[in-house]
C-alpha cells in the first residue's frame, strides 16, 4: 500500500521531469465555459515558437507571480522575445501583463481537459481546507510519533509462540538488570556499615 501511495504522489513529478506533462487545476471561473473551477487542464510542456492563437497556455504572471491557464489571443515578435497576450475565456478585458518569453523557450500549453479532478484542490486552497489540511498533519504526526515511540519491535510474521517467547526472554532480561541493581545497592549499603 506504501507503494501505491509514494508512486501516485511521485508521479506528476516524474511525468513532468520525463515526458513534460503537467497537471493544471483550474481555480477560478475565468476560462468558462470551456473550464469550470473544479476543472483540470492536462498539459504538455511545448516550444513558445509552436503556439498559436487559441491556445491554452498555462503561465505564472511575470508581474504578481499568479499562476493562471489562459487562452492566447495575440503573439507578438519584438525583438527575438515573443509578447503573448492572453485572456481567460470569462473575462471581458486582455490580462494586464502580456507574458515574455524568448521563441526557444518552453511553455505548458493545454492538452486535454478533465471534468472536476481539480475539485479537492480548490478546497484545499480556501481557508477552510488549508486548515483542515493543517489539522489532519498535526494529527498524523502526533500518531506518528506515537507509533515510533511504543512500537514493540517484533517482526509482522512472528507466531504467537514466537511472540510470548520474544516477551519471556525481554521480561527475563529486565529482570536480571534489576536483580543485579539490587545486588549492587545491598553491596553498597553493607559497604557502608
Amino acid at each position: 500500500m506504501w507503494l501505491f501511495i509514494i508512486g501516485l504522489a511521485a508521479t506528476p513529478a516524474l511525468l513532468q521531469s520525463q515526458a513534460g506533462i503537467g497537471f493544471s487545476p483550474i481555480l477560478s471561473g475565468s476560462m468558462s465555459p470551456a473550464a469550470d473551477a473544479g476543472d483540470l487542464f492536462l498539459t504538455k510542456v511545448v516550444k513558445a515558437s509552436t503556439l498559436e492563437v487559441g491556445d491554452i497556455i498555462t503561465v505564472h504572471n511575470q508581474v504578481t507571480g499568479t499562476f493562471y491557464a489562459h487562452r492566447i489571443v495575440e503573439i507578438r515578435d519584438a525583438n527575438s522575445i515573443l509578447r503573448i497576450l492572453t485572456k481567460g475565456d470569462a473575462n471581458p478585458i486582455i490580462d494586464q501583463d502580456p507574458y515574455l518569453i524568448s521563441p526557444n523557450g518552453e511553455v505548458s500549453k493545454e492538452i486535454f481537459l478533465v471534468p472536476w479532478v481539480g475539485a479537492p484542490l480548490i478546497y484545499l486552497t480556501s481557508f477552510e481546507g488549508r486548515q483542515v489540511a493543517t489539522i489532519l498533519l498535526v494529527i498524523a504526526n502526533v500518531l506518528g510519533l506515537f507509533f515510533l515511540l511504543f512500537r514493540k519491535k517484533i517482526a509482522a510474521n512472528f507466531g504467537n509462540e514466537r511472540v510470548y517467547k520474544e516477551l519471556y526472554a525481554d521480561e527475563r532480561t529486565t529482570s536480571e538488570h534489576y536483580r543485579k541493581l539490587i545486588d549492587h545497592l545491598k553491596m553498597i549499603e553493607i559497604e557502608k556499615i
